[in-house]
């Protein structure tokens, strides 16, 4: 991760000090928590490049939260923002939209209570403005966006009115 976060973000170090909290839902494996966990285990080059991808936390669908990282180390799971974000998935097939996806989790009480709680604990363990709390989707217009080789994020999951809406819960 270092030299990831030296290639990109001109920083030195794995280290990671979070201002930013990036929602994800994550479409992989079978909708569950060993597929997702089993993708970001296998560490597979991403863009070509290591290290593979992954996130701090996963919240399946019953509310279990499995934390995969340290907080004070990098993650590889928004372009741009690695250097800065915490990430969160969240266990949820993509469906007919991001949006569609993004209104299942809200409206899944065991999965967004949890959410939530993290989000919460999360933005008091480290001082994160409610503004910072981000979508995956809105991480190219984050001002702390920066990537040095020029890489842009394609990625739809969670819109910033589905955003918004989880903010008004916090």
């Amino acid at each position: 991760m270092a030299g990831y976060a030296y290639r990109h973000y001109g920083v030195r170090s794995f280290r990671l000090h979070p201002k930013l909290i990036v929602l994800h839902f994550t479409d992989s494996g079978p909708g569950s928590y060993p597929g997702v966990h089993a993708l970001f285990n296998a560490n597979a080059p991403n863009g070509g490049e290591l290290p593979g991808v992954c996130a701090h936390y996963v919240v399946d669908q019953d509310g279990t939260i499995y934390q995969q990282v340290p907080l004070d180390i990098m993650c590889r799971h928004a372009i741009g923002v690695n250097d800065h974000a915490i990430g969160i998935e969240m266990i949820q097939q993509q469906g007919i939209s991001s949006h569609w996806a993004d209104q299942q989790i809200l409206h899944r009480r065991p999965q967004i209570r949890s959410v939530l709680a993290l989000v919460r604990w999360l933005q008091g363990r480290f001082h994160i403005a409610q503004k910072n709390v981000i979508g995956h989707s809105m991480a190219n217009d984050s001002p702390l966006f920066h990537d040095r080789e020029g890489w842009r994020n394609d990625h739809t999951d969670w819109q910033a009115q589905d955003v918004r809406e989880l903010r008004r819960r916090l």
